[in-house]
């Protein structure tokens, strides 16, 4: 049996689908590359301030918004 590892930020993921968003896109806009979008989506890595308020002003949403339960 494969175990599914669980999407630590859902929320973030799923504003990410609403806007046809992929991990390029947010590469792109973090100025950073696609397989550090996915450490840190997978929450290998966290998230640092600057690409937390990045994301927030780029989706116009608040930090729980995205990054809640």
């Amino acid at each position: 049996m494969i175990e599914q590892k669980a999407i630590r930020y859902s929320n973030l993921v799923a504003e990410m689908a609403r806007r046809g968003d992929t991990y390029g896109t947010l590469a792109e806009l973090l100025d950073t590359s696609i397989s550090a979008v996915g450490r840190r989506i997978n929450g290998t890595v966290e998230w640092t301030k600057s690409e937390i308020d990045i994301l927030c002003d780029h989706y116009g949403k608040t930090y729980d918004d995205l990054f809640g339960k």
